[in-house]
């Protein structure tokens, strides 16, 4: 505020008071701001003196929007006096206000007594600055931009106060792209099958990996890379899931990796088939397990010396396998009725609960002589230890001294005919775990079930092949001999149903006995989980023949591993090697 005075008093209303306001609004000075500061609308207000009371006059400059603004030189100061009339006997003494040589254009006074509201303009200054600052940052974006497009530009240091110093700077070459220089390789085309859960991209996973090991023994590149493609796609095609891939794909790693049963390390084929002497079935063994022995008066006979059959009173009586009830047939074995069986395909299981064991069916969790799970349309029977003809037996061979009688693994797959169970499927392994002969058998009787839960056989397999059961015998015949080792699990099922007579087994089944003792028997399926960590018959499509018989193989090679780590130990603790000299 600048309070402006006048150098006599005159009363209210006289028109010469207005004309010494105003010439005092006139001399009135602005005060100028510092540089650094942008100028800034003000205002001020004069009183204008009475005798009762005061008008106040506004004065409003408004700064100039050419340019920034330029504060006024200060005028003179006068030496003059102006004096106030004495108010209350008192008087007072004030320098006179400065003139001003003209009036300014942007100067608006208000009439007195009367207060004007007067909008400030913005900045001009300042939006002048934020607008050339934007500008700026506008147009260094552009280049950054730009200059990214066609290549990074020369890099300039700065000082403190943003300006560019005048230093030379190295020019930076364009950044390219680093490829790296490989043979650009096609990726095998994997054909998927509608409904299998096996992704595309697990399947190339160990399809690298079969190449990789197939390119340390093949002769050429694409030899390897086809041989990998192969053994990955039968793989695949025998996988129905997911787990039973994992299973197929890890058992042929390991044979492309020479981590197989006949490669081990300083075992040669002749040393592990002497290795296997020690877990060949004993005759007392062989008897017990119901395993078949030529017939001494009949040709073409067996004879069973433990749970034979017995053959009911009356021809046309049978007795289901599965469910346990009595039914009629004709001459021909067809059911005289037509009735459905309800049975359980799970075996009983006894398991320890609070307060006792409680037994229970594996299929449905049922008790013991509830109502079957499973519906068959009619019943159905065994018929493998009352049909005891039509055997053949292996013979002896003689063999060079550098050739050894041979190493298979053995597995069948059977279903339901108007006579019993009846081969349908005959799998051979060799010590390398390759299959050496797979078929598809045709049974001799009218098939009533094809028992495809457990066997995995369909109609389709089964009408699409002409083998018979003697045909088959005479290929096992040219495979083995007497001295061949037969490997499988509860191998005198697979042998009668053969009708194949053989005593150089090893059975799985009694390798690892059931914590029980005899005649309970551990599954395959339990087997390889606990030796082998494998996850094996875990599919609803049934079980797979060439996969057991490698199962029974490598159980085998674990317990030949396993005896091979204790004989030394019982070597060095033995009584001649700690006797003194």
């Amino acid at each position: 505020m600048l309070r402006a005075t006048a150098p006599c008093w005159f009363p209210p209303g006289f028109p010469e008071a207005k004309k010494v306001a105003e010439e005092a609004a006139l001399e009135a000075p602005e005060f100028p701001l510092p540089s650094h500061q942008p100028a800034q609308s003000f205002g001020l207000r004069v009183p204008q003196m009475h005798n009762q009371a005061s008008a106040f006059v506004d004065i409003q400059a408004e700064p100039q929007n050419r340019g920034p603004a330029v504060p006024p030189a200060w005028p003179k100061m006068g030496t003059e006096a102006c004096y106030f009339p004495a108010q209350r006997g008192s008087a007072c003494c004030l320098p006179a206000a400065p003139r001003l040589t003209e009036r300014p254009s942007g100067v608006r006074i208000a009439a007195p007594r009367k207060r004007k509201t007067i909008a400030q303009s913005s900045r001009p200054c300042l939006v002048t600055g934020y607008t050339d600052a934007k500008r700026t940052r506008v147009a260094s974006s552009s280049q950054r931009s730009s200059g990214s497009k066609v290549g990074r530009q020369p890099g300039k240091t700065r000082n403190r106060s943003g300006m560019a110093c005048k230093t030379t700077t190295t020019i930076s070459s364009k950044r390219i792209v680093r490829r790296p220089s490989l043979p650009s390789l096609k990726k095998p085309i994997l054909l998927r099958r509608s409904g299998c859960q096996v992704p595309t991209v697990i399947r190339r996973g160990y399809l690298q990996l079969f190449t990789e090991e197939c390119l340390k023994f093949c002769a050429s590149k694409q030899e390897a890379e086809e041989k990998a493609l192969n053994e990955e796609k039968v793989a695949y095609d025998c996988s129905p899931n997911k787990n039973r891939y994992l299973n197929v794909v890890l058992n042929t790693l390991k044979r492309l990796k020479g981590l197989t049963p006949s490669s081990m390390p300083g075992l040669s084929r002749a040393a592990l088939y002497s290795r296997l002497q020690e877990f060949l079935l004993t005759q007392d063994q062989l008897k017990e397990n119901g395993y078949p022995f030529p017939h001494p008066e009949r040709p073409g006979g067996a004879v069973l010396f433990t749970g034979q059959g017995k053959e009911p009173g009356d021809s046309s009586c049978r007795v289901c396998c599965r469910c346990g009830t009595e039914y009629l047939v004709s001459s021909s074995g067809r059911c005289v009725r037509d009735q459905l069986c309800y049975y359980h395909w799970g075996r009983v299981r006894s398991s320890q609960v609070a307060g006792g064991r409680v037994s229970q069916y594996t299929c449905c969790a049922a008790a013991p002589g509830s109502v079957g799970c499973q519906v068959a349309k009619q019943h159905v029977r065994d018929g493998r230890k009352e049909s005891l003809d039509g055997f053949v037996e292996t013979f002896k061979k003689e063999l060079s001294r550098d050739a050894y009688p041979g190493i298979y693994a053995l597995d069948c797959e059977m279903c339901y005919t108007t006579h019993g169970l009846e081969l349908t499927r005959v799998t051979v392994v060799d010590a390398d775990m390759r299959v050496v002969y797979d078929t598809f058998v045709k049974p001799d009787n009218e098939i009533v079930d094809y028992n495809t839960r457990f066997s995995g056989v369909t109609e389709a397999d089964v009408a699409k092949t002409s083998i018979t059961l003697p045909q088959v015998q005479a290929i096992l015949l040219s495979f083995f001999s007497a001295q061949t080792i037969l490997i499988g699990h509860s191998l005198e099922s697979d042998l009668l149903a053969l009708k194949l007579i053989h005593s150089t087994v090893v059975d799985t089944a009694v390798l690892f006995p059931h914590y029980l003792g005899f005649p309970y028997k551990r599954s395959l399926r339990n087997l390889a989980a606990d030796y082998l960590g494998q996850i094996i018959q875990d599919s609803q499509d049934g079980h797979n023949s060439s996969e057991d018989a490698n199962a029974c193989l490598q159980l085998v090679m674990w317990k030949v591993r396993q005896r091979a780590q204790i004989q030394p130990r019982q070597r060095s603790a033995s009584p001649s090697a700690l006797a003194c000299p």
